[in-house]
């Protein structure tokens, strides 16, 4: 039986020599397997550096990540420290004058709750029937603080996200927001008079909006310097506030 072999010839170009070998065809088909061993390997070790190299590169990434993390924090421990400084030093100061923390905490267990519910003469009337505050802006409501001489207002303290009413028709002058009284409303009535609704947690009204008595534009929160869920309550005539106790039965 004639033995398999493989013959390759390579000739040049521009010559006439050849070269030429022999190899049986289980030596070439073990150099097969082996090239596409070789091939293989290749292509395993390139995959292996590139997965490594962009490893690599996540954790360099990473790193830096981490070590700018750990500065913010730093910071962020910085602020924490300073407001709670700042805190316990303005909470020594309202002591040395005198002045209470606006509002104390409720405890709506034992609490006495007012029952006053919006009457049936604010319903159906029409705009401007009632040009001057008639209407407390809260129902089940707590008085935490009453009118005093540096603060001529009083702060209703009642579950967050309650309605807060217009005690009467007008307009709406400003909505907006400020460090002491977060987000505000004033409305503007007859008379020169003026009400201010503030620590709300959300507005319902917009600015030059017609407000009429009994509508819903707010809702109680407990933004700005707020302790507890309350509704800051003003009444003001020609600029100058007013005990709203002396206008309406609060």
């Amino acid at each position: 039986m004639a033995k398999k072999e493989i013959t390759v010839f390579i000739f040049g170009n521009y010559t006439p020599n050849s070269l030429r070998f022999t190899i049986s065809l289980g030596i070439a088909r073990l150099l097969f397997v082996l090239l596409c061993l070789s091939a293989l390997a290749v292509f395993t070790a390139f995959g292996i550096i590139a997965s490594g190299a962009y490893r690599f590169s996540r954790l360099i990434y990473l790193t830096q990540r981490n070590r700018t993390l750990e500065k913010e924090f730093k910071k962020i421990t910085y602020l924490k420290e300073r407001l709670e400084y700042l805190e316990a030093e303005r909470e020594k100061l309202a002591r040395i004058l005198g002045v209470d923390l606006t509002p104390r905490p409720i405890d709506w267990q034992n609490a006495s709750h007012d029952s006053f519910t919006i009457p049936d003469w604010i319903k159906n009337q029409p705009w401007g029937k009632y040009p001057i505050p008639v209407l407390i802006p809260v129902v089940n409501y707590v008085v935490s603080r009453r009118s005093s001489p540096e603060h001529i207002a009083v702060d209703l303290a009642a579950p967050k996200d309650s309605p807060v009413f217009a005690a009467a028709d007008g307009i709406v002058t400003a909505r907006g927001a400020d460090r002491h009284l977060g987000r505000f409303l004033i409305i503007a009535h007859s008379d020169g008079y003026e009400t201010y609704y503030g620590h709300l947690s959300q507005w319902n009204v917009n600015q030059g909006d017609t407000i009429k008595v009994g509508q819903i534009i707010g809702k109680v929160g407990m933004t700005g310097q707020a302790s507890a869920p309350h509704l800051h309550f003003e009444i003001r005539k020609m600029g100058k506030p007013i005990d709203p106790a002396e206008i309406l039965k609060i």
